[in-house]
């Protein structure tokens, strides 16, 4: 039987693997603070559980997150109610037993990981709170970045949250930018007595719903998509949302805003070129042009 604390670190690192990018098994190791024998029985433990571990192109490892209905968790309503309605059908039947022990093993499972998660995630932020009253730099820990597909120490001086508290606007001290770090990809923070030094230079601009920050969001995007590819651009960045409209009687979605950068709705277009229309602007639309042309 394992104890409280392997118990607690299999649901961190369930969560650790559902984040992205995709985790190298070192950047597990470090994230866990235990060995590479250790990382490899949670994940077959994982595996036994039910979880699918996928591998990406680099061998990284993850968790897919399905936007379908099958994938999603029951809430504790729904799950009370289905074991209601598998109880009617008496407690001989083999296969209702064995359907009322699955829904019960796979909500409280996903209960107890995603509060042991937000409880993560709140003390970081309150870490992180506790820096920016007091004027002081601090590290984020095993920063997991989707650009350079790299797991890293970051040393910052932070400024603010976003609206949604998703990310945090800080001064990096080694490039010298003001950078936008999602929450969910810091593994810990470091506090340190080093006080503020360039606070000259901290600058902050309310970020595209992409993430990314500007003086100006000039560049227009519109999209038609389908469900599938909606569902995925919804859960990738939960504040394109607001901006994407169904589309009647189609089963297509419709999506226009300004953006700062290409670069992110770029990659998501890239990744579903058979389920994404792209209907404007023109300079979005040479610029995938030019990049389906780099990459043939």
């Amino acid at each position: 039987m394992f104890n409280q604390n392997r118990i607690y670190r299999l649901f961190q690192l369930i969560n650790y693997l559902k984040a992205k990018p995709a985790k190298s098994v070192r950047s597990i190791e470090k994230f866990l603070d235990t060995s590479e024998r250790t990382v490899y029985r949670y994940l077959d433990l994982l595996n036994d559980l039910g979880f699918n571990i996928e591998k990406d192109s680099n061998n990284k490892l993850f968790i897919a997150v399905s936007s379908s209905i099958d994938h999603i968790p029951f809430t504790p309503q729904e799950a009370d109610y289905l074991k209601k309605l598998i109880l009617s059908a008496g407690k001989k039947n083999q296969l209702a037993e064995s359907v009322l022990q699955k829904v019960q093993q796979s909500s409280e499972m996903q209960l107890v990981a995603d509060s042991l998660f937000k409880a993560h995630l709140s003390k970081i932020v309150e870490q992180i709170s506790v820096a920016i009253m007091d004027r002081k730099q601090l590290i984020l820990k095993g920063y997991s970045s989707a650009n350079s597909q790299s797991v890293s120490d970051r040393l910052v001086e932070p400024i603010c949250f976003t609206d949604n508290y998703n990310a945090i606007c800080a001064f990096e001290i080694k490039t010298k930018r003001n950078k936008y770090f999602n929450i969910e990809r810091i593994a810990s923070i470091e506090l340190l007595a080093t006080p503020m030094k360039q606070e000259a230079l901290h600058e902050f601009y309310k970020p595209d719903i992409f993430g990314f920050q500007g003086k100006s969001m000039t560049k227009e995007i519109e999209l038609q998509m389908s469900m599938r590819a909606y569902l995925l651009l919804k859960e990738e960045y939960p504040m394109s949302a607001a901006f994407i409209k169904q589309i009647p009687d189609t089963g297509k979605y419709h999506f226009k805003a300004s953006v700062q950068s290409f670069k992110a709705p770029g990659r998501f277009v890239m990744g579903f070129l058979e389920e994404v229309q792209v209907l404007g602007s023109k300079e979005f639309a040479g610029y995938i042009k030019r990049v389906v042309s780099k990459n043939t």
